[in-house]
């Protein structure tokens, strides 16, 4: 399984959603994620902490045919603003594409530019997952999921909630699974377990 984390929005949790994804595949089947993105999130994630931190490989593009074949499940984290022929080999290469979106105003913008762009190429195997949701009694997370509702665009019903846990995830090199002393952190695990579960369940 190919799985794309994009949007041409950046600082939308794109890495993050992309090192948790793997993780949990990983625990289905050997798992390789594709640091596709400049600055080199994911891989600079993988250095920090403990060596051993991540459980799964990091690897950049120019690595991927030599490791391809050796995993069963692929996740690629792009680049934060894609060009237009990056963005479409993505679409068609991937088995499902996740796209994070903010539930605020500036993010949005570059939500709907990436829902446009997927649309004009006809793609249907993308959703959209709400990322860094504030906590009640902010309403911007229904606000933008009765939004994307009225226009029939696939949503996860699963969002991830705004939590300092997944910093300190990124300062160990660790999923947010592997963060100690954090009272949210099983609760920023078990919110992309709920995402993992309807992402394979189709």
């Amino acid at each position: 399984m190919i799985v794309t984390v994009i949007s041409f929005k950046g600082g939308v949790g794109k890495t993050t959603t992309a090192i948790h994804l793997a993780a949990l595949l990983q625990k289905k089947a050997p798992t390789l994620l594709v640091d596709g993105d400049g600055i080199r999130s994911a891989t600079k994630w993988s250095q920090r902490g403990d060596s051993n931190g991540l459980p799964f490989k990091v690897i950049s593009y120019a690595e991927l045919a030599r490791y391809a074949p050796n995993y069963a499940h692929i996740v690629i984290d792009t680049e934060g603003n894609p060009s237009d022929d990056d963005f479409k080999d993505a679409a068609k290469g991937s088995d499902a594409l996740v796209v994070p979106a903010v539930p605020e105003s500036v993010a949005t913008d570059g939500l709907i530019h990436t829902l446009a762009k997927l649309q004009d190429l006809g793609n249907q195997n993308y959703r959209v997952l709400l990322t860094m949701v504030p906590p009640k009694p902010r309403t911007e997370g229904a606000a933008l999921r009765e939004m994307l509702a009225e226009q029939e665009i696939p949503v996860f019903k699963s969002e991830i909630p705004r939590l300092a846990a997944f910093e300190k995830a990124a300062a160990e090199g660790v999923p947010v699974s592997g963060v100690q002393n954090d009272r949210n952190a099983a609760r920023a695990w078990a919110a992309y377990e709920a995402v993992g579960k309807e992402l394979l369940n189709g």
